[in-house]
C-alpha cells in the first residue's frame, strides 16, 4: 500500500506516519531507494491501529513504544494499561472537584446560594459506633473518601446480618493540615471483624442544623454554619458530626443533621 493509502486506512496523516517513521514506532515494509516512496504491507494496520489508539488513551510516544514492543509480555502491558488507568481515576476525582467549585461559585453569582439554616444549640452525647476511620492530607479528597467508607461498612453489618436501629453517623476532625474522619453507626458497643469500635466523646454545648438536600451541596451547608459560629463569637471545641436521619433513593432528598461542638 502506498503511504496515502496506508494513511487513510489507518486513519492517521501521511505526516504523522513519517513522524512515527521517524521515532521507530511505525515503519514502512518498503522504500523505494530511487524515489523516497513509502511503501507498508496490510499487516501494519494492526500495528498502526493499537498506536492511534494508545496515543488516544492519553500515553505519551515514548510510552506507546514500550507497549508495542514485541518483547513486552500481556502481563506487562496490562501493568502499564493499569498504570494509567489510576492515573484517569486520580484526574477524573480532581477535575469532579473543580467542577464542582465551578458550579458552586456560578450558584453564589446567579443568586442560588445555600438557603439559610435554622441554627439550634444543643449538648451532644457520647456516642460508640462500630466504625472505619481514614484519612486524607488534602481535604478536598473527602467527598470521594467517604461514600465508599460507607459502603464497606455498612457492607460488613449486612454480611453479619444487622440492621442498624439508629441512623449512619460521620465524624470529622481537622489534625494538622489534613483531615481524620469516620463512618459508622452505634451498635452499642459490639465489634465485628475488619471493623473498629470508637468513641465520640459529649459535649456540654453544640450548634447544630437541618440540611435538607444533596450531599454534592453538603459543604456550603458547612461553611453557613462555621460563619454562623464565628460571627456569634463561639469557638469550634471538637470534631463535627454527621448525622444522616433521612436516605430516601433520591439522593437529593437526603435530611442529615449537622454538629459542630463550640465553646
Amino acid at each position: 500500500m502506498s503511504i496515502g493509502d496506508f494513511a487513510r486506512f489507518a486513519g492517521v496523516s501521511v505526516r504523522m506516519l513519517r513522524h512515527y517513521d521517524a521515532l521507530g514506532l511505525l515503519s514502512p515494509s518498503f522504500v523505494d531507494p530511487h524515489s523516497g516512496y513509502r511503501f507498508y504491507e496490510p499487516a501494519l494496520l494492526a500495528r498502526a491501529d493499537a498506536l492511534v489508539a494508545f496515543r488516544s488513551l492519553g500515553f505519551s510516544l515514548e510510552e506507546v513504544g514500550d507497549l508495542l514492543d514485541e518483547g513486552r509480555t500481556p502481563a506487562e502491558v496490562a501493568t502499564l494499561l493499569q498504570r494509567r488507568r489510576d492515573e484517569l481515576r486520580s484526574q477524573i476525582d480532581a477535575d469532579g472537584r473543580r467542577l464542582g467549585e465551578v458550579e458552586r461559585r456560578l450558584r453564589l453569582l446567579e443568586g442560588d446560594a445555600m438557603s439559610t439554616l435554622t441554627y439550634t444549640e444543643k449538648p451532644l452525647a457520647a456516642l460508640t459506633l462500630t466504625q472505619l476511620t481514614d484519612r486524607v492530607d488534602e481535604i478536598a479528597e473527602i467527598g470521594q473518601r467517604v461514600g465508599p467508607l460507607f459502603d464497606r461498612v455498612y457492607g460488613t453489618f449486612a454480611a453479619a446480618g444487622i440492621e442498624p436501629s439508629g441512623p449512619a453517623i460521620g465524624w470529622y476532625d481537622a489534625v494538622g493540615d489534613g483531615m481524620t474522619f469516620g463512618a459508622g453507626a452505634d451498635l452499642g458497643g459490639r465489634a465485628l471483624d475488619g471493623l473498629e469500635v470508637g468513641t465520640l466523646p459529649a459535649y456540654d454545648r453544640a450548634v447544630t442544623a437541618i440540611y435538607r438536600g444533596p450531599m454534592t451541596r453538603i459543604g456550603e451547608a458547612w461553611q453557613e454554619l462555621a460563619r454562623h459560629v464565628t460571627d456569634s463569637g463561639l469557638e469550634f471545641a471538637g470534631p463535627c458530626r454527621e448525622v444522616y436521619l433521612e436516605m430516601p433513593d433520591d439522593a437529593d432528598a437526603w435530611i442529615t443533621e449537622l454538629q459542630q461542638p463550640v465553646k
